[in-house]
C-alpha cells in the first residue's frame, strides 16, 4: 500500500513539472524573470521610458520626441517615478496592453519603441527582419610571418664589368600543413643582368630551391593556407669578373584557415554586405564497392589493402547530386615464394545523394571517407573485397548577405562587397562555314573562361566564348563546327582598387545568326556579366559551428 501511495505521489509530482514547463504559459518579457518599465512624463510631453532587467541594469532606453536621453536622465532626478512591474505570473499581453495605453497618452512613438524592444526579446533577441543563414566559410585558425636570407654565389657565363640589375621572385610555391606547423617549399627565381667586356648587357638565370617552416598553433593536416611571399631586398657584390655573390631577403606571411559550416545572423540593408557560400542543403550516404580480383601471382596471404577515392565528378539535378569517380586500390600480398607483391586496381563507381533544395547550377563539395576494407582470399588467386565509403555532400550557392557582426570568436575571412554593377557587350563576327550551308539549325554558346583585372574605379573583363554551331549543308546532311571567340570590355565601378578582387557571373542572353551566303554567317552574341568587387576582411560573429 505504501509503495502504491509513493508511486502515486511521484506521478503527481511529474505531472506538476510537465505542466509547469510545457503546458503553463510563461511569457517572460525579454527572457527575464522580472522586468520593470519606468515611465516619466514632463509638462512639455517629453516621455522617458526605460526597460530594466531584474538586476536593475538598463536593458533598453528611449527618449521622447527629440530622443534626448540626457534630458531623460535629468528628468528622472526631478520627477516622481511611476513603475509598472511584471513578473513571471504576468503574461506578455498585459505588458502590451499597458504600453498601448502609454502610447495613446503620448505624442510620439516612444512607447511603441519600447514595445518593439520587448517584442524582440520575446523572440529571443531577434527582429522579424533578422534571419539565420547557414554558410560555408573559412575560419581563421592562426597566422604568422618569417624572414629568411638566401645567400649564393654564381659563376657568370661571360666576363662582367658590372652588374646592372638582379630581379628576384618566388614561384612554384606549395605548402604542407602538419600539426602546429606549415612547411613552405618553392623556388627563388633570379634574373641577372650584367654588362660584359663587349659593352653588351647579358642575361643569366639562377633557380634556387627553398624550404622553410613556420609555427602556427592550432594548424592541422587538411587545413587551408594562404602564403604571401615578398622579396624585401636584393644585395650583390661582384667578387671578380666572373663570380657574383648575392643575398636575397625574403619574408613569408602565412594564414591558416579551416572551412566550416556556421550559422550567422542576417539583418537589413544598412548592415555590411558580404559575398559568401550559403548552404542550400547537405546530406551523407554510404556506398559499398564489392569486387573480386584475380591476383597476378598465387598468394599465400594478403598483407594490406589501401584505398583512396579520386577523380570525383558531380552533377546537380533537382534535389539530387550525382557522384562519379574512381576507387583506387593498392593490394600488397605475399606470394607462395614468400616474396611480397603489389597490384593496383581501379574501380569506377557512381551513386546519387538526395539533397533537398539542390538545383542545377549550384556548387557541390564532396568529402569521401574510406570507413572499412574487408577482404577474403578465396583461393590462391581470387581475392574478394568490400570497401565501405562514406560520402558527405554540401550544396552551396554564392550569394550576397547582410551579416550582423558580433564581438566574439570565431573570426571569419570573408569577402565584403565594395561595389557591384552589370556590364553588357555585343560580340559580332562573320564566320566562314566549313561546308556549303543552306540553313543554321542551332548554336550553343557558353563562357568557358573569364577573368577580371581591377584598376582604379574600373574592372577590365576578358574571356572566351565557345560556340558549337549545328548547320544543314547543301547536301542535306547536318554538320557541326566549333569556334572560340575572345571578348574584352570594362565597366566603371567607383571605389574599386587594384588590390581588390572580383566575382563574375556571366550570362549569354541571346545568340542571333544570319546566313549571308552558303559560306558565310553573321553571328551576334549578347553577353551580360554581373560584377562584384570584393575585399577580404575579418569578421567576428560569435557563431557556433554546425556539424
Amino acid at each position: 500500500m505504501v509503495i502504491l501511495i509513493g508511486f502515486a505521489v511521484i506521478i503527481f509530482l511529474l505531472f506538476l513539472v510537465v505542466y509547469y514547463y510545457m503546458v503553463k504559459p510563461k511569457n517572460f518579457i525579454g527572457g527575464f524573470h522580472k522586468v520593470k518599465i519606468q515611465q516619466l512624463k514632463s509638462v512639455n510631453n517629453l516621455d522617458c521610458l526605460t526597460v530594466f532587467d531584474k538586476s536593475d541594469e538598463v536593458h533598453a532606453e528611449r527618449g521622447g520626441k527629440d530622443k534626448n536621453l540626457e534630458s531623460c536622465s535629468k528628468l528622472q532626478e526631478e520627477t516622481p517615478e511611476q513603475y509598472l512591474h511584471y513578473n513571471e505570473e504576468d503574461d506578455f499581453k498585459k505588458a502590451e496592453d499597458e504600453l498601448d495605453l502609454c502610447k495613446e497618452s503620448s505624442h510620439d512613438s516612444v512607447s511603441q519603441n519600447i514595445l518593439d524592444v520587448l517584442e524582440i526579446n520575446q523572440m529571443g533577441g531577434k527582429r522579424e527582419d533578422e534571419k539565420m543563414a547557414l554558410i560555408k566559410v573559412p575560419v581563421l585558425i592562426g597566422e604568422g610571418s618569417i624572414q629568411k636570407m638566401v645567400e649564393s654565389a654564381v659563376t657568370l657565363e661571360e666576363i662582367a664589368i658590372k652588374v646592372k640589375e638582379i630581379r628576384a621572385l618566388v614561384e612554384n610555391l606549395n605548402t604542407t600543413v602538419i600539426q602546429d606547423k606549415v612547411i613552405i617549399q618553392g623556388t627563388l627565381h633570379k634574373q641577372i643582368f650584367y654588362v660584359g667586356e663587349d659593352a653588351v648587357v647579358h642575361h643569366q638565370t639562377e633557380l634556387i630551391p627553398i624550404s622553410y617552416f613556420i609555427d602556427i598553433d592550432g594548424a592541422l593536416p587538411g587545413m587551408n593556407t594562404t602564403v604571401t611571399p615578398v622579396v624585401e631586398h636584393v644585395a650583390f657584390t661582384l667578387l671578380d669578373s666572373t663570380t657574383l655573390h648575392q643575398k636575397v631577403i625574403l619574408s613569408f606571411s602565412v594564414i591558416v584557415t579551416d572551412v566550416q559550416n556556421l550559422e550567422v545572423e542576417t539583418g537589413e540593408e544598412e548592415t555590411p554586405l558580404y559575398y559568401v557560400s550559403e548552404i542550400e542543403g547537405q546530406n551523407s550516404q554510404q556506398l559499398i564497392v564489392e569486387t573480386t580480383v584475380t591476383l597476378n601471382q598465387p598468394a599465400l596471404k594478403v598483407d594490406e589493402i589501401t584505398a583512396v577515392v579520386q577523380d570525383i565528378l558531380t552533377d546537380v539535378i533537382t534535389d539530387k547530386v550525382i557522384i562519379q569517380g574512381i576507387l583506387h586500390k593498392q593490394i600488397f600480398y605475399v606470394g607462395l615464394d614468400n616474396i611480397e607483391y603489389h597490384q593496383a586496381e581501379d574501380i569506377p563507381f557512381s551513386l546519387f545523394v538526395d539533397v533537398e533544395g539542390a538545383t542545377p547550377g549550384m556548387h557541390v563539395q564532396v568529402e569521401s571517407t574510406i570507413e572499412t576494407i574487408n577482404y577474403a582470399l578465396e583461393n590462391s588467386n581470387d581475392l574478394t573485397q568490400k570497401v565501405v565509403i562514406q560520402f558527405s555532400v554540401v550544396v552551396t550557392q554564392n550569394t550576397s548577405l547582410n551579416i550582423i557582426e558580433g564581438t566574439e570568436e570565431p573570426i571569419l575571412l570573408v569577402d565584403e562587397v565594395v561595389g557591384e554593377t552589370t556590364g553588357q557587350t555585343l560580340l559580332q563576327d562573320i564566320i566562314t562555314m566549313d561546308k556549303p550551308t543552306q540553313k543554321i539549325r542551332d548554336v550553343d554558346a557558353e563562357v568557358t573562361s573569364i577573368t577580371a583585372q581591377i584598376i582604379a574605379n574600373k574592372v577590365i573583363i576578358q574571356g572566351i566564348i565557345h560556340k558549337q554551331i549545328y548547320y544543314i549543308g547543301t547536301d542535306d546532311i547536318e554538320y557541326e563546327m566549333g569556334e572560340d571567340v575572345e571578348f574584352s570590355f570594362f565597366v566603371d565601378l567607383p571605389d574599386a582598387e587594384p588590390e581588390m578582387h572580383a566575382a563574375l557571373v556571366p550570362t549569354i542572353e541571346s545568340v542571333i545568326t544570319e546566313l549571308l551566303s552558303e559560306t558565310e554567317m553573321l553571328e551576334k552574341v549578347v553577353l551580360k556579366v554581373d560584377v562584384l568587387v570584393l575585399s577580404t576582411v575579418r569578421l567576428n560573429i560569435g557563431a557556433v559551428p554546425v556539424p
